[in-house]
């Protein structure tokens, strides 16, 4: 059988399945088990104990040669944090056509292990901003594993892209590997200091933060919503710490301002669920603009 039509037939059986049960989204090896029940693989492969291997290499195989986003839209399977290490999830979604499969397959997209970067070289990342956001996201600088990686919230304990995805502010598939794929979902990333990571032995000073740049740029896109990530933000561009977080009586320009718990794992003051609601208050403030 052909790649094109195992992905078809896998997706018939697993996509049946869950309209079927009213399912809306499976572990890779629950998964497998529908695939190997329809004909489609067989799990001969793989250490003993391991049934859903079989399953999973072809998922691995699929993700290495076009990329995170082609995974999903060619299986609607989502990886954890978009990392090679994540555990795999089938979600509910229309499958592609033929045609589409195919035409996926053949524009070989970037696979994961050649992944451009988006900039020269240093800490500095590209901010993702462009004309008609609903919210930019504000970080103070780039954290030293993001700067490495060259993407956004890249460090494994930082849960920015749980939040975003689980408060429904951008799809299922965007994460730190395919980060651009945010402005799809009328979301930016920016943030204050653009030539210096945060270390945990040189952390930025006040000079590194170039304020007057950034309201520029805010002035220049117009998002509805300029969303800081953590208090500090907040402070190093207004001079004082936000009164609490959710909607700022401050403006940048013609931008409301919403103040974030910081998404970073080190923030132990508030739970993930805390934070979490306070992302979820955002999405129905962006609804009502």
């Amino acid at each position: 059988m052909e790649l094109a039509d195992q992905i078809i037939a896998i997706n018939g059986a697993i996509q049946g399945y869950m309209r079927t049960h009213g399912v809306h989204a499976l572990k890779a090896d629950e998964a497998a088990e529908i695939v190997y029940k329809a004909g489609i693989l067989t799990p001969n492969a793989g250490p003993r104990g391991t049934p859903g291997f079989t399953f999973r290499q072809f998922l691995r195989d699929i993700r290495d040669s076009c990329g995170y986003d082609a995974l999903y839209k060619l299986l609607g399977a989502k990886q954890a944090h978009n990392l090679p290490q994540g555990h795999y999830t089938l979600l509910r979604f229309d499958s592609p056509t033929r045609e589409s499969v195919t035409g996926l397959l053949d524009s070989k997209p970037s696979p994961v292990t050649k992944l451009p970067m988006q900039t020269e070289g240093g800490d500095q990342l590209k901010d993702y901003l462009e004309v008609g956001l609903d919210v930019v996201f504000v970080g103070t600088s780039v954290g030293d594993e993001s700067a490495r990686h060259q993407r956004y919230y890249s460090h494994p304990t930082n849960r920015f892209w749980d939040l975003v995805n689980q408060a429904n502010l951008v799809s299922d598939i965007v994460g730190a590997e395919n980060d651009h794929l945010i402005l799809e979902d009328k979301c930016g990333l920016a943030d204050l200091v653009k030539r210096k990571a945060a270390r945990s032995d040189s952390r930025p000073g006040k000079s590194d933060f170039d304020i007057e740049d950034f309201r520029q740029k805010v002035q220049r896109y117009k998002p509805k919503v300029v969303a800081f990530n953590g208090k500090r933000a907040f402070k190093e561009v207004f001079g004082h710490d936000p009164a609490d977080y959710g909607v700022s009586d401050k403006d940048i320009a013609d931008s409301f301002v919403f103040v974030l718990p910081s998404s970073s794992g080190s923030d132990t003051k508030i739970t993930f669920d805390e934070k979490l609601d306070w992302y979820r208050k955002l999405n129905a403030f962006i609804r009502t603009l």
